[in-house]
């Protein structure tokens, strides 16, 4: 009897220690990562920035996909006279992402791209009033079309090599086309400048 009690004893210790060595070797092996998971919620990865003035705005790309947005049609004729499009753009209207800020007079914008390009637009070409061609590239005028922040074109989002996630583009529902120089890919920041 006392034998067996013995060897109770001996069986309730080592599965005790096995049991302790288990719940510790599960301890450690937690990756500490997840650990600060819960502590530091991550930041989010802005697409695009608007400076004016001393104010600064940053969105991220769903933030500015569930602004109002504006759909038409836009394509660009290039120096070789080459045309491309019209294709159905989709995106937010300069003007809206600029509206809730202090703007100067008469304002311009500088677009930057990812890789630095920066360009110009004045508030007339803002405003859309910029020269226009038909689908075959020919000059007809000055229209009025919309300049908008892109981010589909014909119901998919836009590629890195169409420009995305992010493109300035002029659209309107008429097919027109305009410079291939107004269209900027890649777009990351708008600068407001006075005059």
């Amino acid at each position: 009897m006392v034998g067996r009690n013995n060897d109770r004893i001996v069986t309730i210790a080592f599965i005790i220690i096995l049991v302790i060595a288990i719940c510790a070797y599960v301890y450690v092996s937690i990756p500490k990562s997840q650990e600060n998971i819960a502590e530091k919620p991550s930041q989010p990865t802005y697409a695009l920035t608007i400076k004016c003035g001393n104010t600064t705005k940053s969105y991220t790309l769903d933030e500015i996909r569930n602004m109002p947005s504006v759909s038409g049609y836009g394509g660009y004729v290039k120096k070789s006279n080459v045309t491309i499009g019209p294709d159905l753009y989709k995106g937010v209207s300069v003007k809206y992402l600029l509206q809730n800020l202090s703007l100067p007079e008469n304002y311009s914008i500088a677009v930057i791209a990812s890789d630095g390009y920066a360009k110009n637009f004045s508030f007339d070409v803002i405003n859309g009033n910029v020269e226009i061609y038909n689908e075959s590239g020919s000059y007809i005028g000055v229209g009025n079309v919309t300049m908008i922040l892109a981010y589909e074109k014909n119901g998919n989002p836009l590629s890195e090599d169409e420009g995305g996630p992010l493109r300035i583009a002029f659209v309107s529902d008429n097919n027109y086309l305009t410079s291939s120089s107004l269209w900027i890919k890649n777009v990351v920041s708008i600068d407001v400048k006075s005059g």
